[in-house]
């Protein structure tokens, strides 16, 4: 699903992007500095001093609170109490535009956007427009909004019409897609992105034929296509019948241990198209006892001197229950932590190696393993997070200790998180018996099998430590 999408831009709640956009200072060098800062003292006098300063400044300071998970609702009421008629103002009224689902009241708080907001750029906002105009089955007024954005807002317009699943809305794009590709003379990024506009409402049609055909003069079109947009196309090359063009691509894909049931079973598919009497399953497993090997070989001289030392903070979280449980409960014991949310892509992408190591070590009473669900966003509640996160266990077959990180009632922030600094998700770690944090790893590289192995040799080598 993730390469399907890779055409449509994100929106984020505050539209941090836009903002960004319109910045006069360097403001991403500037998040990045401020993330940066160790001492408690000097971040606390930084925050306190954007609060009180210009609104970029609180600008910085709203991204700054989005990114590390933090309620950063305050900042936000700060900035538009200050600056009524200014861009994070603007953004919240914005989002009011974008929630509201009838179009007459739409257009109303467009109207009084325009008036209340005389200075600001509209853009974004037709480029949005557009989408939701497009979804509700209105092509006309979608294309009218269309017209009124340029640059970076036309790209963002375009990847909004992607998403709209009515069939004759879908067709209509399409052709408004040809006909501006016929004009010429347009930039190669809106180029790029008009002909992977149209791969994904063709593949949403289930043309793949065609689809596979447009997705080629993207790459044509990109002298540096992504790994991704490659594998995605050797997958519309399978799905369009065209096994024997595609197999190459797949197997590599396959050997490159790309953890895809897409990929995974169009590969089947054109191994049994190539090679009808050979046992495929047998085929693929031989190739992950290949990279198990592999990987296994590569991480089997796990030294100390790879591992770090840094004293674990002390927790308190409930469990599956809602019991509530501390470190002190798995004192004398390595801890595998494992900080995740179900609206976390790579998080869920690990998940199945992790389930590997959680049996291989189910009978292994010096390690304990803690998936901590954090930064929840349908609900702050035990209940919700709880059941959010067992819903999708069960639907994965996933017997994993649940662990729940929930949000404090007065500053909104995921405390145990937090007493780790953790950033992104997912973030893992692996404690010692003496309480050191030996390991801390932030991402997903894609290869479950990696992840087991590396894993695997961290594990051994903790616990060989002060026997």
């Amino acid at each position: 699903m993730f390469r399907k999408i890779i055409i449509c831009l994100g929106l984020a709640l505050l539209s941090q992007g836009n903002l960004f956009a319109q910045s006069t200072r360097d403001i991403e060098k500037e998040l990045a500095n401020l993330k940066s800062i160790k001492d408690t003292t000097v971040l606390n006098q930084k925050l306190a001093a954007l609060q009180s300063g210009s609104e970029e400044d609180l600008i910085l300071l709203t991204q700054y609170g989005f990114e590390k998970g933090l309620n950063f609702s305050k900042w936000l009421e700060i900035a538009t109490k200050r600056f009524p008629k200014g861009q994070l103002a603007f953004s919240k009224v914005q989002n009011k535009l974008l929630e509201e689902r009838d179009s007459n009241k739409k257009l109303a708080i467009l109207a009084s956007m325009k008036k209340q907001f005389p200075n600001q750029k509209f853009g974004y906002t037709y480029a949005l427009l557009a989408g939701d105009f497009a979804r509700a089955g209105k092509f006309n007024q979608a294309m009218a909004y269309l017209q009124k954005t340029k640059g970076e807002d036309r790209l963002m317009a375009w990847s909004n019409l992607a998403l709209v699943t009515d069939p004759k809305i879908s067709n209509q794009v399409i052709l408004r897609v040809d006909q501006t590709l016929l004009q010429g003379k347009l930039p190669k990024e809106e180029e790029l992105l008009l002909l992977n506009t149209k791969r994904y409402l063709l593949e949403n049609k289930k043309d793949y034929k065609n689809a596979a055909i447009t997705a080629k003069k993207a790459m044509d079109l990109n002298p540096n296509p992504s790994q991704i947009e490659i594998d995605h196309y050797n997958v519309l090359l399978s799905k369009s019948g065209e096994h024997r063009a595609a197999f190459t691509g797949l197997e590599q894909a396959i050997y490159r241990d790309i953890d895809d049931e897409e990929i995974k079973n169009e590969y089947k598919l054109a191994f049994k198209s190539i090679y009808p009497n050979k046992d495929v399953n047998a085929h693929i497993d031989s190739i992950q006892n290949a990279l198990v090997q592999k990987y296994e070989a590569k991480y089997k001289n796990h030294l100390t001197d790879n591992l770090i030392k840094e004293k674990a903070p002390e927790f308190e979280l409930l469990d599956v229950d809602g019991k509530k449980v501390s470190s002190e409960d798995f004192k004398g014991k390595v801890l595998v932590i494992d900080f995740w949310a179900t609206w976390c892509g790579p998080c869920k992408a690990a998940l199945p190696g992790m389930q590997i190591l959680v049996n291989k070590y189910k009978n292994d009473s010096e390690v304990r393993f803690l998936f901590i669900h954090t930064r929840e966003t349908t609900g702050d509640t035990f209940n919700i997070v709880r059941d959010n996160s067992l819903t999708y266990f069960k639907a994965h077959d996933f017997m994993l200790p649940l662990y729940v990180d929930l949000k404090t009632k007065d500053t909104k922030e995921n405390k145990v998180a937090g007493s780790f600094k953790v950033g992104g998700i997912p973030h893992k770690f692996v404690v010692d018996r003496n309480g050191f944090i030996r390991l801390s790893s932030v991402g997903f590289a894609g290869s479950n099998i990696e992840l087991v192995a590396e894993m695997s040799a961290v594990i051994e080598t903790v616990k060989k430590l002060d026997q």
